[in-house]
């Protein structure tokens, strides 16, 4: 069954189950309402009865002014009556049987007039048993109807109600269909689309949900969310494939050739040997720096970071002094400032170690990089040439590599690991060049308790 039928065939059960319900309050209502008007006619007939049987006797129409016995019923109106003038005994018979020692008590005014239930020749009857007036000596009349004179009533009623339920559940079941084509439209779409990115793997599909901002609606906007970062997921991976590929071809290739010159000549005895080696130890240098450089864009790309709340400076500081350590020829000035920051040291660590060597690589000999630390940001300045104007909307991107930069080692990755570990710590990295060099910075959010630990 569709979603559709489902919707549908909820919204008509449940409606079916309310009306149901109100259909049969309203059938038992009804019911005893003309069970009311029926005990409220017998008593009406029985004050008429009472009133006629007065105007009888006054009249004198009876022998001496006495009312005659009218023991035999006589039909008014749906409503049997009877007349019984006193006195009253209990022997007296009725077409109900003979009356009893309650009739009597009522005949003779020391029990009230009652309604009860009376058979006669297998039909039920409602009796209404109420006392003459006192000039007649404790007589008694006797006001009676079938039970089920209004079973016709009664059963058009409940026909009546079913049939209103019927319409109004099958009314419910198109209304709803209609309804549900219409508000599962999207997700009919959405499950159009997932089957057709599932046959043909075209993660460019998208649903048209604007307009709308219910929870279908969301879902449609998600849904298109989720497929283009899958887009641009599996873009990235084989751009990465190809950048990656081509990069290790090179020197791939250039350390091939050092062997193969090695394996054609005398060997270890040729003289150029030892710079042939030196050369492929530099490949191979090359080769295992790139593998740790994709490996590393991987890592901090998928991996969720460990924060710890360091001190910025500090952190900057121990990089400094490694990297002096590495390159005691590098000049490097700090103006280190205290600070605190919420990162992954690790990763920062290595952001700001991959900002030096850049700076580093592209200040010339007798120059110095500028390291500033403060509010929670970290500058790293070079004397370089600057970067051209159509090369800065590309620096940070992976293996994108300037043309005056293709001649110096590196594979393009340095910057575009410190984009992407400033994403991971919500931070952002940023580049302002000049004719005198350029300006990295790596700015992070305030940390909640800098301003206490400054006032210290």
């Amino acid at each position: 069954m569709t979603l559709r039928n489902r919707v549908s065939v909820a919204a008509a059960v449940g409606v079916l189950i309310v009306v149901t319900a109100v259909s049969s309050v309203l059938y038992f209502a009804y019911a005893a309402s003309l069970h009311s008007r029926v005990d409220g006619s017998l008593v009406d007939a029985a004050l008429q009865a009472t009133t006629i049987a007065r105007r009888i006797k006054i009249s004198g129409a009876g022998d001496n002014g006495v009312l005659p016995n009218l023991g035999r019923p006589v039909t008014v109106g749906g409503v049997q009556i009877q007349l019984f003038p006193g006195p009253v005994t209990a022997d007296q018979s009725t077409q109900f049987g003979p009356l009893g020692s309650h009739d009597v008590a009522v005949a003779d005014r020391t029990q009230p007039a009652f309604i009860a239930n009376a058979l006669d020749g297998g039909r039920q009857f409602r009796v209404y048993t109420a006392a003459l007036p006192i000039e007649f000596d404790g007589g008694l009349v006797l006001t009676s109807r079938a039970a089920s004179a209004d079973d016709g009533a009664l059963r058009d009623a409940a026909a009546l109600l079913a049939a209103l339920t019927v319409v109004a559940a099958s009314f419910t079941y198109s209304a709803a269909r209609l309804t549900a084509g219409r508000i599962l439209r999207p997700i009919s779409d959405l499950t159009a689309a997932a089957e057709h990115v599932a046959q043909t793997r075209d993660l460019t599909t998208r649903i048209d949900s604007a307009g709308t901002r219910d929870e279908v609606a969301r879902l449609g906007s998600s849904f298109d969310t989720m497929l283009a970062a899958l887009h641009d997921s599996v873009t990235a991976q084989r751009q990465l494939v190809a950048d990656a590929s081509h990069e290790l071809r090179t020197p791939l290739t250039s350390l091939t050739t050092n062997l193969d010159l090695l394996e054609e000549g005398a060997g270890l005895a040729d003289p150029q040997a030892p710079a042939l080696v030196r050369a492929a130890r530099e490949q191979a240098g090359e080769l295992n720096q790139l593998i740790t450089d994709l490996l590393d864009l991987a890592r901090y790309h998928e991996s969720k970071p460990h924060l710890e709340t360091v001190r910025l400076d500090q952190l900057t500081d121990e990089v400094v002094h490694r990297l002096r350590q590495r390159l005691p020829r590098a000049a490097i000035d700090t103006d280190l400032h205290p600070c605190l920051v919420h990162v992954d040291p690790a990763a920062v660590d290595h952001a700001i170690s991959n900002l030096l060597d850049n700076a580093i690589k592209w200040t010339p000999p007798g120059a110095a990089v500028r390291v500033v630390v403060e509010n929670a940001r970290v500058s790293v300045t070079d004397h370089g040439p600057g970067i051209a104007d159509e090369d800065l909307p590309h620096i940070f991107e992976r293996f994108y590599r300037a043309p005056a930069a293709r001649g110096m080692p590196g594979a393009g990755l340095g910057l575009a690991i410190v984009a992407r570990i400033a994403q991971a710590n919500d931070a952002t990295a940023d580049v302002r060049t000049g004719a005198d060099g350029s300006t990295f910075t790596l700015s992070f959010p305030p940390h909640g308790r800098a301003e206490v630990f400054m006032a210290r």
